[in-house]
């Protein structure tokens, strides 16, 4: 065993639960590694070239940020010479949360919302995570009684940035430090160590509480910082829900959905180990740097081509632990939520006849996925069990696998039938290439000529979703014995696939289609259910498991493929993506532009490209 092999295994978060025991585990939220995505502005450090957007992580190597450079005794993973607001070397230390780290940073790591298994710290207080989300609103309780304030918490685990003394927070250009909580009197004193209030102390008390701050006059605490929204951020004041007559009850910061975040300083209180625990989607600071936490780093292109109109839409959704179509959470029990946390939607959707269709399908269908899954949790936590316990999870197919096809399957055809039941539904329609990733395990759902292709190591494509024309015998004998036939590469003459979303007059059967005509039609010796549909929403389902040294996955519509073969395509946005070290945006748009102007693709051409590891830092 490699000295890096015994790394990893010492990696191992027993304590976190069997998902996050080992990085071989198939169905788990645990990550083998994070990409980072920048979200300030690059550093401009003597023009050397680094990852202009992303960063990436691995399993067994501790990641520190801070601004020593290369020649530094201590160089930083991060070096952001730029940011003169870090202390020095190793301002923020990224690690894997593991049984070494004990007991106590366990339960922290488990409370902090559905943590990916790596933690964000900071000893100098130069780290910082991004608190929940909320929004405050105006209330009346009666016709004669003044307007009040109310807050909605819209983070799952919110409440756990607590405002307790020594707690530090920073917004913009200010730090503040809570000095005292008076719990008889409910009220916190907080002074303001760093910014244009530098020096001042206020109170907030509990009553009037959600207490506004940002750059509002109307704010209940106006700061004239630039940096800061007009409602930046809030103190929301949480009764003791157990015994309101005691009043022992909590100060908690939220961000109001700001630009530039509210984050609570990993000092003092917070500098605990598990407390900096990350999920998917948190953002943290060091200094003044910002990153994203990413389970993959992605890019997309959307071109309108030589047609007239785009129809085309793409969508990506790292986790489907909140609501898609906003992002907020519902309320329900976080135990329920374990396995949307690991749960990763993605697709790409080509329109025909319009674009109501493809308009429809980015939020219909991941909220469709996401609700059938919701509720098929219990069946689905015994099937994953089950197939730990039987060791099949490495297996091609095992119960929970074969569970979720059925999952996908129905989600995908009630959302179809939602959208052509409506008696005024529009006549459009649209492919779908899409990838759910379900831990490790990968499914590669397509429903039309839109692809999904993987490049595993090395370059090796392979083809995930096979497309549905009318070219394929199979796909025209089932057209066949619906009572439809094939004409010039077309299904009755008219539309070029044999699935798709959408299509209504194609979904009604042959017998509502041409009435009268039927009869003739039921003499053909193939016609076996004339009310079946012509085309049809079942999308063919492929599934595998991913490993640890597959590269990117490619989903495109045919506008790409049209004038592109699979492996060629895989092989331009391979060279592409080690030429420019990652920014699969910027190679999603060549790969279009190779399509459209020099192979003079007649179609709408959308891209998608999910980078899975960082490969061109090998080359």
């Amino acid at each position: 065993m490699s000295q890096q092999q015994k790394q990893i295994q010492g990696e191992s978060w027993s304590r976190g639960g069997k998902q996050f025991s080992s990085h071989r585990e198939v169905y788990t939220r645990s990550l083998f590694r994070l990409c980072l995505k920048f979200t300030t502005s690059e550093d401009e450090d003597e023009g050397k070239p680094e990852p202009a957007t992303a960063y990436w992580t691995v399993c067994g190597k501790t990641t520190t940020i801070g601004n020593a450079g290369q020649n530094s005794p201590t160089p930083d993973t991060i070096c952001r010479r730029m940011d003169d607001s870090m202390s020095g070397p190793a301002a923020g230390i990224l690690t894997r949360i593991t049984d070494s780290d004990g007991e106590q940073a366990a339960t922290y790591a488990l409370r902090s919302g559905m943590t990916c298994g790596w933690q964000i710290s900071g000893e100098r207080g130069d780290a910082a995570i991004r608190v929940g989300k909320a929004k405050v609103f105006q209330t009346k309780k009666g016709a004669d009684e003044a307007t009040g304030r109310e807050a909605q918490i819209l983070s799952l685990d919110a409440d756990r940035w607590v405002l307790c003394k020594q707690a530090s927070f920073a917004a913009g250009n200010s730090v503040f430090n809570v000095e005292d909580y008076n719990e008889s009197k409910q009220k916190i004193t907080v002074h303001c160590s760093k910014g244009p209030m530098r020096g001042k102390l206020f109170d907030v008390h509990a009553n009037r509480c959600p207490f506004v701050f940002g750059r509002a006059h109307e704010a209940d605490l106006c700061i004239m910082d630039r940096e800061l929204s007009r409602r930046h951020g809030a103190i929301l004041y949480l009764p003791n829900r157990k015994n309101r007559k005691t009043g022992n009850g909590t100060f908690i910061l939220v961000d109001l959905e700001s630009t530039n975040g509210s984050y609570m300083r990993l000092t003092g209180p917070y500098a605990l180990k598990g407390i900096g625990a990350l999920s998917l989607g948190d953002e943290f600071i060091v200094g003044r740097t910002g990153f994203s936490v990413n389970r993959f780093d992605y890019g997309i292109s959307e071109a309108i081509g030589a047609r007239p109109t785009m129809e085309d839409r793409t969508v990506v959704i790292q986790s489907l632990l909140l609501e898609p179509s906003h992002g907020y959470y519902k309320g329900e029990p976080k135990e329920e939520l374990e396995e949307l946390a690991m749960t990763t939607f993605a697709a790409v959707f080509d329109g025909h006849g319009g674009d109501e269709c493809s308009n429809y399908l980015v939020d219909a269908l991941p909220r469709q996925v996401r609700a059938a899954l919701l509720a098929e949790r219990i069946a689905l936590r015994t099937a994953i069990e089950e197939s730990e316990a039987n060791g099949r999870t490495e297996q091609p197919e095992d119960p929970a696998s074969e569970l979720i096809r059925r999952i996908l399957k129905a989600a995908y055809l009630r959302t179809d039938r939602d959208f052509i039941s409506p008696k005024n539904s529009p006549q459009s329609g649209s492919t779908a290439a899409t990838v759910i990733m379900f831990g490790r395990r990968l499914f590669a759902a397509n429903v039309g000529d839109s692809r999904v292709v993987l490049c595993r190591a090395g370059g090796q494509c392979v083809e995930l979703t096979s497309d549905h024309k009318p070219n394929r015998p199979d796909e025209a004998a089932r057209v066949r014995a619906a009572g439809g036939f094939i004409l010039n590469k077309r299904v009755m003459g008219e539309l070029a696939i044999t699935r798709a979303f959408g299509d209504k007059s194609f979904k009604m059967g042959i017998k509502a289609m041409m009435e009268e005509e039927a009869e003739d039609v039921s003499g053909s010796a193939e016609a076996k259910d004339l009310t079946a549909p012509l085309v049809s929403a079942e999308p063919e389902i492929a599934s595998m498991i991913l490993s640890h040294s597959d590269e990117f996955l490619l989903l495109a519509c045919d506008g790409l493929f049209d004038v592109f073969r699979s492996q060629d395509a895989v092989a331009l946005a391979r060279q592409e993506l080690i030429a420019h070290r990652g920014e699969p945006a910027e190679v999603a748009r060549i790969l279009s532009d190779q399509a459209i102007r020099v192979r003079r693709s007649r179609d709408n051409v959308s891209i998608l490209i999910i980078v899975l590891r960082p490969f061109w830092e090998l080359n």
